[in-house]
């Protein structure tokens, strides 16, 4: 009976016709008699007939802990045996694994990652067919075999370089920093594919996260493919059914494959699960982890932490971790944060999150009467005018090539579009929130390309840029960070071109009350223009000039303050309580100290003779707020 029922079971499940339900019927019976043929047949000693399919004792770990029975099982397991399972053209998998290698390469493509990481690489089936990669690759596993035939199945080159280690996923950070790799690469994409997550004991993945996200750090990201939980029977008969010499026999019945759960156990324990998009989704909500689920099936990879179902996987995107406390780790998470981005869509507007000029409010006398966040979105039309205007007087009518450094939601840029100055332009930015925004608004400016990447470390090319443009976002990464900055900027800028931006600095004669302004974001200090043209000076820039217009940022932040608080008592919107009275402290403290401790305005500068160090590699450096 309980035979049956788990023929119906998966009929249910998977809309079978009655022919491949009576196949499966039959494979069932087959399996039932075999096995209890060989129990009435078997000679005493049963584990020498059963080497194949069943991993050796348990291991002892130095510190006296069993290891694992499933961990132990891929350690043993053969090269050949895992290899023909998944790659071949009738596998399951095989659409699988190639779509995972189109989106890390197009990933590697977008952004300016430096090294791939392959977690669990097995026999190399996706890091190692990646050659057209430029980028550094790096496999690891725990089965000594795995690597062994991957460094020798799969070369390195001076153009695609790629090697192979033993190592301990639970344990990866500290490998990491051991290798020396840490300070060798910045902005890592760590790849953890095809389930290899849910193989491992459940009691180490969340650990196993968390140090893929660690290395991975500010710039980096994660991807983890998942085996989709909604084609899990598809699986059981298509894949396990199919390689038992892999993962060992099993019946349909609730001792080995749970249907609900989307669980198989054979009889050689091993152990995976399925998880559908949503299961991933609670997953992630269980560890803190804010993702959205996409729409099934894209093709494009959003740049939001994210979960995304597609055929037999399941795709999971997240950023890395900052370093604890540092300034650009913590921008970031703001900027991605859903009240904050409410806060911005709500009031500032879904174009620019930038100060505005609320010195020219004479130009447009239909402001006297408007609502407080039409103020504030014209203020920053006026500004960007303004803006715009700097620019022209540099390059007149000529269309330019132009890197945002900073990008938002890339209303500078549609703008300078809208007015012809552009030719091509990117925006980059590090919230993944900001960039999906970005690319979203901008579908119709085919000449603008926004990718999530950190301003001091671009993938644009060497001199194809003739402009560089930012609002107010060099001040997050702070000054022990802005020679970086403007390495960047001289990089990518061809000789004679411009780096033109707005910024927050500090006043000269600030008193101590600013310090509660730069602790607020992460800082210890704010930069100067002084400071700024000392910097730019050293790296070979020249033509320096900065226009104030200091007074709009108190008028500015009292003027959100005001409309954060209006539309609150208004319920106009829908953010945390906690969330509402921490920006309010945090406008009030912007309005308040305004005046007295900072100055704002276009800072310019052009790329002269280059200097010893204009191209010499820089160490970032991340500011850290006092410990308390």
């Amino acid at each position: 009976m309980e035979s049956l029922h788990s023929i119906l079971k998966l009929r249910t499940i998977l809309n079978l016709d009655s022919q491949l339900i009576k196949q499966t019927f039959l494979l069932f019976v087959d399996d039932s008699l075999s096995n209890s043929n060989k129990q009435r047949t078997m000679a005493p000693n049963t584990a020498a007939a059963s080497t194949t399919a069943c991993p050796p004792p348990a291991q002892s770990h130095p510190s006296g802990s069993l290891e694992h029975d499933e961990t132990q099982l891929w350690k043993d397991l053969s090269v050949d045996s895992w290899k023909n399972s998944v790659m071949n053209k009738d596998s399951v998998f095989y659409d699988l694994y190639i779509d995972t290698r189109r989106r890390i390469i197009e990933a590697c493509a977008k952004h300016s990652y430096d090294v791939v990481v392959e977690v669990g690489c097995g026999t190399g089936e996706v890091i190692g067919h990646l050659d057209e990669l430029k980028t550094p690759r790096i496999g690891v596993d725990i089965n000594p075999d795995f690597v062994t035939h991957c460094t020798e199945a799969y070369k390195s080159s001076k153009t695609s370089p790629i090697e192979f280690h033993v190592a301990d996923a639970m344990k990866l950070d500290e490998w990491w920093a051991f290798m020396g790799y840490d300070k060798k690469y910045k902005a890592p994409l760590m790849v953890c594919p095809n389930n290899t997550i849910m193989i491992m004991p459940e009691e180490i993945r969340d650990t196993v996260i968390e140090k893929m996200r660690v290395v991975a750090g500010i710039e980096g990201r994660i991807v983890i493919t998942y085996w989709n939980g909604r084609m899990f029977a598809h699986g059981v008969m298509g894949y396990y059914r199919k390689n038992s010499d892999l993962c060992g026999t099993f019946d349909l019945t609730q001792d080995h494959v749970d249907w609900e759960a989307k669980k198989i156990e054979t009889r050689s324990s091993y152990k995976s699960e399925w998880p559908t998009a949503d299961d991933v989704c609670r997953w992630m909500a269980s560890l803190l982890i804010p993702v959205e689920l996409a729409e099934p099936e894209q093709l494009d990879t959003l740049e939001v932490d994210h979960v995304a179902e597609v055929g037999m996987g399941v795709y999971l995107w997240l950023k890395g971790i900052s370093p604890q406390d540092s300034s650009m780790g913590s921008a970031r998470d703001y900027y991605d944060d859903k009240d904050s981005q409410t806060f911005y869509r709500t009031i500032w507007g879904e174009n620019n999150t930038h100060i505005g000029r609320y010195d020219l409010f004479a130009k447009d006398p239909t402001l006297a009467n408007a609502d407080l966040c039409t103020k504030i979105r014209r203020a920053q039309e006026l500004q960007e005018e303004a803006f715009m205007e700097t620019i022209k007087g540099h390059y007149g009518e000529a269309k330019v090539r132009c890197l945002d450094m900073g990008c938002g939601y890339g209303g500078l840029l549609r703008n300078m579009d809208k007015k012809k100055m552009i030719w091509s332009a990117v925006g980059v930015d590090i919230s993944g929130e900001m960039v999906d925004a970005a690319a979203r608004l901008s579908k119709d400016n085919k000449n603008l390309t926004f990718y999530r990447e950190s301003y001091m470390n671009t993938s644009v090319a060497d001199e194809g840029m003739d402009l560089c443009i930012s609002t107010e976002a060099f001040l997050h990464v702070g000054p022990g960070n802005h020679e970086a900055v403007l390495r960047e900027a001289w990089r990518v800028l061809r000789p004679g071109g411009r780096l033109i931006f707005t910024d927050i600095v500090g006043h000269p004669s600030a008193p101590p009350e600013a310090k509660a302004l730069y602790e607020r974001i992460g800082l210890q200090s704010f930069q100067t223009v002084e400071g700024y043209f000392e910097v730019a000076e050293m790296l070979g820039f020249g033509e320096l000039t900065f226009e104030e217009h200091s007074p709009n940022v108190s008028i500015h932040y009292g003027t959100v303050l005001e409309a954060l608080e209006e539309l609150w008592d208004k319920k106009g919107i829908n953010i945390k309580e906690s969330s509402k009275d921490r920006m309010v402290d945090g406008l009030t403290k912007w309005r308040d100290l305004a005046d007295s401790c900072l100055q704002w305005g276009i800072i310019s500068m052009r790329k002269l003779e280059e200097t010893s160090l204009s191209r010499t590699p820089s160490v970032t450096v991340f500011e850290r707020s006092p410990s308390t």
